[in-house]
């Protein structure tokens, strides 16, 4: 990856918006990240490669969870990329075009955003605009207690305490039961859940100064290699190049 001169991220627990001038991201490695993704360009059109396919030139693109991204080349494009909440809105293709004049209403909020003048307050309320934006026809997420508490488990557990052995009885379930639900509402596996939510917890702890290996340990990575491997699953970047205060200005959202 070639990453690029400046840019800011908004981040907090299950959000995070990544705002460049220019962004540039081509692994020598290849991977999926588990959440839906809004790539939007306020200037230039991007280029965006996934799995096998051509090249496509867009403005705005929706990319679904576990599609093998490849290469994102975004040349003074001013380009605001969303993580979505994990399954906050079906994605049945794997890349998903779209007009940028529907997302027309939330440029006034990025242009504050890319300049780190949005309050952190306010990010929520940009995502979710986002999300109604992306939807033709409004839907409402399968909503089942149990994994939802479940997820609340998991959030607040270190990564290498979550069992589906320990959450089952937490919830009163069998363990295949409990499998079979959480993929079923999730999209995902719980030890895939769990990572995620792991590296969500670790980002959460950037602001205090922590050292990465300390904060590794916290949530449950064996070392911050582990760390770093998780990370990369989540965002295509090493958590190194996110908090250079050289190069990154990181702005904390509720």
């Amino acid at each position: 990856m070639r990453a690029p001169l400046r840019f800011t991220v908004y981040y907090g627990l299950r959000r995070f918006l990544l705002l460049a001038p220019t962004w540039v991201l081509a692994p020598a490695t290849p991977y999926r990240r588990l959440t839906p993704t809004l790539l939007l360009a306020c200037k230039e059109p991007f280029q965006l490669e996934v799995n096998d396919d051509a090249p496509r030139f867009a403005r705005a693109a929706l990319i679904a969870p576990k599609v093998l991204r490849r290469r994102v080349i975004a040349v003074d494009s001013d380009m605001a990329i969303f993580d979505l909440p994990m399954h906050s809105i079906p994605t049945p293709e794997p890349v998903r075009v779209l007009d940028i004049e529907r997302f027309a209403p939330l440029l006034p909020a990025l242009a504050e955003a890319f300049s780190g003048r949005l309050p952190g307050a306010e990010v929520g309320r940009l995502f979710d605009a986002a999300v109604r934006l992306i939807e033709d026809v409004p839907h409402e997420p399968h909503h089942d207690p149990r994994i939802e508490q479940a997820l609340r488990l998991i959030d607040e557990l270190p990564f290498d305490e979550v069992t589906v052995t320990g959450l089952a009885r937490r919830l009163g379930l069998s363990s295949s039961r409990l499998r079979h639900l959480f993929k079923e509402v999730t999209g995902h596996t719980i030890s895939h859940y769990a990572r995620w939510a792991a590296v969500w917890r670790a980002c959460s702890l950037w602001s205090q100064g922590r050292r990465l290996t300390e904060i590794a340990h916290e949530v449950g990575f064996h070392d911050l290699a582990h760390l770093d491997h998780a990370f990369v699953e989540v965002f295509g970047l090493n958590p190194s190049s996110v908090i250079d205060p050289e190069n990154v200005t990181l702005i904390r959202c509720t």
